[in-house]
Order: structure tokens, then C-alpha cells, then sequence
């Protein structure tokens, strides 16, 4: 996640509110419309990222170009702004949604549209997956470094991912480096609908994330299924 301008005050309210917010969409995606989605989806980069900062997606990829307007479409609006907005929306589509929330296990945001899939994870593997998701960096590498989950890394949760492809979704290049580094990391490791890691990086723009997986000998030649 990137640093709020000295400007920008941190609610901490605020980000309980939309961490929370997130999370219960992860858990009730079947609750909202594909476009309703999309405003979710550009309304967490927006928090997340910051404006849209990455180029218009060619006309032939329908899903990357709707993210695209999606996010490009809140221009500057700042970070805490996007977070209350996310949540603003959230409360206007499932009220209640927080008393729910309340009730249900912790979690954390998943990408629109992303199918879920049963995959029994450890403990371990668990803890790493929470940490890649909420960006938080430091204590990803430490569990990474320890190399107590390495034969579990290209293991998929239960969203079909492994935890490669959240540390490129989310663009987080420090961790994605660090799992790169470990042994037996599989690099074009497939999710359950056939996409790698690069993939994701493309699909959201994170060029940095692209980067690295190329240095790293990703095959830009594998198709997902749907070609």
C-alpha cells in the first residue's frame, strides 16, 4: 500500500471500516451485480493505489478495460476519500452489512468476479496468504524467509489462487520479489482458471510487478481458458 501525502491525515476509523468492508465482500460477492463489482474494484485501487496510473487496456481485453474505467474514472480523489466512498457504497447496497460482518470469520478482499474454489491451506500457509493481502510486507518476508512453508507456497486457497498471484494482483512488488527468491516457488504457477501471475500483474498494471516476473523467466506465452 502506498504512503498517504503528508497531507492526508490517517483516519484509523476509517481504514477499520474498510478493511472490514472488503472483507465482507470477499464473503458475499453473490450478493452484487457485476457492475456494482466494478465500482468496488475501482473504488479499492483507488484507496489502495491512488488515481489510475496506468495505461487505457487494448480493445480486445473486455475485463481489463472495465477495471480500467472503473478506477480511472475517480481521478484524483484522495485515498481516504476513496476508503469512505467504498464503504459509503457498501452501506448503501447491504445495509447491515456490518453487523453481519461482525458475525462472520476474518478474511480479506478478493479480485471481481474471482470464482472460489475448496483447497485445505495449513496454518502457516494461512498466515502468509493474510499478510500478502493486506500488504503487509514485513511480516510476508518474515514467514517467506523462514522457509517453514516453502512446499506449500504453489498451493491454491480457496479463491483458486496461489500466493503469487495475490502478491501481483495487488502489486506488491517487495513481496513478490521475496517469494521469487524462494526455493521452489513456481513462477507460472496457474490458478484456477489458468491464469500465472503475470497475468494478474498485467490485467491491474503493476509494471513493476511485470518486471520482476520477467526477470525471473515468466512464460508469456501461457493462455488462460479462455484463451
Amino acid at each position: 500500500m502506498l504512503e498517504l501525502e503528508d497531507d492526508d491525515p490517517i483516519d484509523v476509523s476509517n481504514d477499520r471500516s474498510f478493511y472490514e468492508a472488503t472483507t465482507f465482500l470477499e464473503q458475499n460477492t453473490n450478493l452484487f451485480e457485476q457492475q456494482q463489482l466494478l465500482q468496488f474494484y475501482g473504488l479499492y485501487k483507488q484507496a489502495t493505489v491512488g488515481p489510475c496510473n496506468i495505461p487505457k487496456p487494448g480493445i480486445f481485453n473486455v475485463q481489463a478495460r472495465a477495471k480500467w474505467f472503473a478506477w480511472s474514472g475517480l481521478k484524483e480523489q484522495n485515498q481516504e476519500s476513496a476508503k469512505k466512498s467504498y464503504v459509503q457504497l457498501m452501506s448503501k447496497l447491504q445495509p447491515g452489512w456490518n453487523e453481519a460482518q461482525h458475525n462472520a470469520p476474518s478474511s480479506s478482499w478478493v479480485s471481481v468476479s474471482r470464482p472460489k474454489r475448496e483447497v485445505e491451506n495449513s496454518d502457516g500457509l494461512n498466515s502468509l496468504l493474510d499478510f500478502v493481502k493486506e500488504g503487509n510486507a514485513q511480516e510476508a518476508k518474515k514467514v517467506i524467509e523462514s522457509g517453514k512453508n516453502n512446499q506449500q507456497l504453489n498451493i491454491l486457497d480457496d479463491e483458486g489462487l496461489g500466493v503469487i498471484h495475490w502478491a501481483a494482483d495487488r502489486g506488491n512488488a517487495d513481496i513478490l520479489q521475496c517469494l521469487l527468491n524462494s526455493v521452489g516457488i513456481d513462477v507460472n504457477l496457474q490458478d484456477c482458471e489458468g491464469q500465472t501471475a503475470l497475468h494478474y500483474a498485467s490485467s491491474c498494471g503493476n509494471m513493476e510487478c511485470i518486471q520482476i516476473l520477467l526477470s525471473h523467466n515468466a512464460d508469456r506465452s501461457i493462455t488462460d481458458k479462455n484463451g
